[in-house]
């Protein structure tokens, strides 16, 4: 079983969302302090620990579908860097294919990642809003994939494995989403495709238990 990190940094996710997460794999570590940076950066912190066997990270606010223990147990080797790929562009830089919601790799592999922030945390989380790459605050997954193409082999999880969503998707959304969908189409009906296992929910406010509870157990998102 592979080791996975999850990050629950603040109020602003509350419990619940651990206990769905729980539910789904199991073994789950949980980072609640910041032993890094603010909330998304401190992901870098298993890249710090003296770990033999590559680890997982995943977003807290991921859907787990279909078969998705297929891509927390998706094989990788020494040297390599698996992410998934943001197929969908959370960016217009062209120059990033990686989305922060799902990560695998050796933590020696990437302890010189992990040294590199960790000598200038200032001057990394200003960078990628400062090159007009995303917004204040924001910038981990890209300062990852930076770090990362220099010694490692950057992989990504097939692209129709993941998508991203939304609680309340609009009808212009769902309709771009699956255009652009890797296989013939995403979401129909109150399904998604059978080869989706992870679904991102992207810019979304928290959900109480209640709202979070009746979206996991509603009928779109079950095959």
């Amino acid at each position: 079983m592979q080791r996975v990190f999850a990050v629950r940094v603040g109020d602003k996710y509350g419990p619940h969302y651990e206990d769905y997460i729980n539910s789904k794999i199991p073994n789950v570590t949980w980072i609640k302090k910041e032993v890094v940076g603010p909330r998304q950066w401190n992901k870098l912190y298993p890249m710090s620990l003296n770990i033999d066997d590559p680890v997982v990270v995943i977003d807290i606010d991921m859907m787990f579908i279909n078969d998705y223990m297929d891509a927390i147990n998706y094989p990788i080797k020494r040297g390599e860097f698996l992410a998934a790929k943001s197929w969908w562009r959370d960016t217009s830089n062209k120059n990033y294919s990686v989305q922060g919601g799902f990560q695998k790799y050796y933590p020696k592999d990437c302890k010189y990642i992990y040294d590199e922030f960790i000598s200038k945390p200032n001057y990394w989380m200003e960078y990628y809003p400062k090159q007009k790459i995303t917004i204040p605050g924001m910038g981990e997954q890209y300062f990852v994939e930076d770090m990362a193409r220099h010694k490692l082999n950057v992989k990504h999880l097939p692209d129709s494995w993941i998508t991203r969503w939304e609680n309340k998707m609009s009808q212009r959304l769902m309709a771009a989403l699956n255009v652009h969908y890797p296989a013939d189409w995403l979401h129909l009906g109150e399904m998604f495709h059978q080869d989706v296992k992870l679904v991102h929910f992207l810019d979304q406010e928290a959900l109480d238990k209640q709202e979070l509870k009746a979206l996991m157990n509603s009928e779109p998102f079950s095959t």
